[in-house]
């Protein structure tokens, strides 16, 4: 079972696999807590931002994911 770890965010996800749970998780997060920025981005990185952090990252996709322990 997947559950938001955003502060007083209950959201869990109802779903009959983890790749479903985890399809479920991301849009939660999208329509959530994502805010659309004024950036530009190069096409494969991404922006990150932990909890209690002042600036964001720019970092790839595989750097991402292994940072916040996703191995897929």
């Amino acid at each position: 079972m997947r559950r938001c770890r955003h502060p007083g965010c209950g959201w869990q996800a109802i779903a009959p696999s983890d790749a479903v749970a985890r399809e479920q998780y991301l849009e939660h997060l999208v329509r959530e807590h994502a805010r659309e920025v004024d950036a530009s981005v190069p096409d494969g990185m991404v922006e990150v931002k932990a909890d209690g952090d002042d600036e964001w990252e720019l970092l790839t996709v595989e750097e991402a994911k292994e940072r916040h322990g996703h191995s897929q």
